[in-house]
């Protein structure tokens, strides 16, 4: 344990700094995106002193910024930081009465639940396998011993890394499993745009490689948070069983229903609908009403898409059994909706019919029924230039 404890510290504290400055400057949120803007980005990165990119300028979007988008990812997902609407300052991020618990926890419960969460979901929402980052830097890890510096597998050179943007080398440097050596300013490299001069691996590093390496070649077919944990919680010698019991805990959290009323805005071309509900109704139950607006057969698939970047989430009809996420057991309450949240719903798989959808307004007084309550253009000819 005393091998990560510094490590953690400082995580913890970079963490806070991330936390502290969108409280302080109020940052707003893309209205499309969810991201956070790109002046943000810029100078939320030169807080930083783990990984710190070298950008000249505020030109690049948060995907350019792995740990700031780590951060927002864990942040929501454990429902430490909400995305609101403040009227007359758009759409902004604020922290939640989770954040407290959070904070109860010791630097190193901070440090396994971050990790665990990076390889259990964030690695899959990078939409990149987790043989991925084993092709580019986990296999060279495994070979290095001392302290020379990485060699990219690809190319046999040490300053490779930085001819490209690879996310895994900085979350494997903000968990402090490696280190990144920078260009200097002066240095000259075309090819480097990234300016990353070479990687070198931890003694934190080398600790963490031999945990993983006990594990069988099926334990990476199956990764999520719990999974994860059961073998992150070993950096701890005492209490892990402890300490796993007390992250699930606090991963897992259920989110209440049956408080809110949502008003939804839905259009297609010049088609409008209005659709009252309350918030323990499910997706599905939304696209009943949806189709029930448009006079549409019920005969296709289809699926609910929420957020973008890692962010983005797919919730599938429940016909469709091998996807992660399905609209008939997600509550609307879930979703952590807010006045001005966007997303679609595509109906049919093959003539791909795209709804988008806003949340209008949300009520604390709460509904049992579920209404469409507005009807404004014609629908959509579902079979149009079918003979019938």
């Amino acid at each position: 344990m005393i091998l990560f404890e510094n490590v953690a510290e400082r995580l913890g504290k970079e963490y806070q700094c991330f936390l502290d400055y969108l409280e302080q400057n109020e940052v707003k949120l893309s209205k499309r995106t969810g991201h956070i803007g790109k002046k943000d980005c810029f100078a939320l990165n030169g807080l930083f002193d783990i990984v710190q990119e070298k950008y000249h300028s505020c030109g690049r979007s948060q995907d350019y910024y792995t740990v700031i988008d780590f951060f927002c990812f864990f942040s929501v997902r454990a429902g430490i930081l909400q995305i609101t609407k403040i009227n007359g300052k758009g759409m902004t991020i604020q922290k939640s009465e989770r954040y407290q618990l959070f904070c109860q926890m010791s630097a190193i419960e901070q440090y396994i639940l971050m990790m665990a969460v990076w390889l259990g979901e964030y690695q899959e929402a990078l939409g990149k396998s987790y043989s991925v980052m084993g092709d580019r830097v986990f296999r060279v890890m495994r070979k290095v011993r001392g302290e020379e510096a990485l060699l990219d597998p690809f190319g046999g050179r040490v300053t490779a890394w930085g001819c490209c943007y690879i996310s895994e080398i900085r979350l494997l440097a903000l968990f402090q499993l490696i280190r990144i050596e920078w260009l200097e300013e002066k240095e000259e490299d075309k090819e480097n745009k990234f300016r990353i001069k070479a990687l070198y691996q931890t003694e934190e590093g080398r600790a963490w490689i031999e945990l993983w390496e006990k594990q069988d070649q099926g334990f990476w077919y199956n990764l999520d948070v719990s999974t994860v944990l059961t073998v992150i919680k070993n950096i701890i010698k005492d209490d892990s069983a402890n300490i796993e019991e007390k992250l699930m805990s606090f991963w897992a959290y259920s989110v209440e229903t049956g408080n809110h009323t949502i008003e939804f805005k839905i259009v297609i071309g010049s088609c409008i609908r209005k659709i009252i509900m309350g918030d323990q109704f499910t997706l599905d139950d939304l696209h009943y009403l949806i189709q029930k607006s448009v006079s549409f057969d019920m005969d296709h698939l289809y699926y609910f898409q929420i957020g973008s970047g890692t962010s983005r989430r797919r919730y599938f009809a429940p016909e469709c059994e091998d996807e992660l996420w399905h609209a008939d057991t997600t509550f609307l309450a879930e979703l952590l909706p807010y006045e001005g949240m966007q997303f679609e719903y595509m109906f049919d798989f093959g003539d791909e019919w795209h709804f988008q959808i806003t949340v209008q307004r949300i009520s604390s007084e709460h509904t049992e029924e579920c209404v469409i309550s507005r009807i404004k253009g014609e629908a959509p000819e579902q079979y149009s230039g079918w003979e019938q």
